[in-house]
């Protein structure tokens, strides 16, 4: 390097250390080095924040959570909360009261709104398949074990709920 050069910008003699070691260029190498870790930096403290703040968010969450199942489990575990909260609930104030007199006894029916008539008619739901005999099905049922057991899934659900229930109180 032209020591002239470096004596004229007034460098200190790191600066013309650096220069003769690295080149020109160096400086703004550094420089941009420099700014790259400061970016990287304020990123790294944006995420801190935004993690913190996410922190507390789950934990206030988590307080709230632990807070009702105390409260749930007061109400499940101590007959007196229980019997408050029952008389609350199906008292007068309550979503369900209970009819107090006789002349509310004779009301027919539930307090409800009337029925939108724009809504129209809605089909009838489809009607269930005729029940299986309990002999028949499982005869069908035995028979795909023979044949394929990975199908047999496939007949156990087809079955009404009464028939595995039989075999189950059979079995016991």
């Amino acid at each position: 390097m032209n020591n002239a050069i470096a004596d004229y910008l007034e460098l200190s003699p790191e600066s013309k250390y650096v220069i003769n070691a690295y080149g020109w260029e160096s400086p703004a190498i550094l420089n941009n080095y420099a700014l790259q870790l400061e970016n990287m930096l304020d990123s790294a403290v944006a995420w801190g924040s935004q993690a913190k703040e996410l922190i507390k968010g789950y934990a206030n969450f988590s307080v709230n959570e632990h807070q009702e199942n105390l409260a749930y489990n007061e109400i499940l575990t101590n007959p007196d909360v229980l019997s408050d909260y029952t008389l609350k609930f199906f008292g007068p104030e309550g979503p369900y009261p209970v009819y107090e007199n006789e002349v509310e006894l004779e009301t027919p029916g539930y307090r409800t709104e009337a029925v939108n008539p724009m809504l129209g008619q809605f089909p009838a739901p489809p009607s269930a398949a005729a029940p299986q005999q309990p002999e028949n099905f499982w005869g069908n049922f035995k028979q795909q074990m023979d044949q394929d057991p990975s199908q047999a899934w496939r007949i156990l659900n087809q079955a009404q709920p009464q028939v595995v229930a039989n075999k189950l109180f059979v079995m016991e």
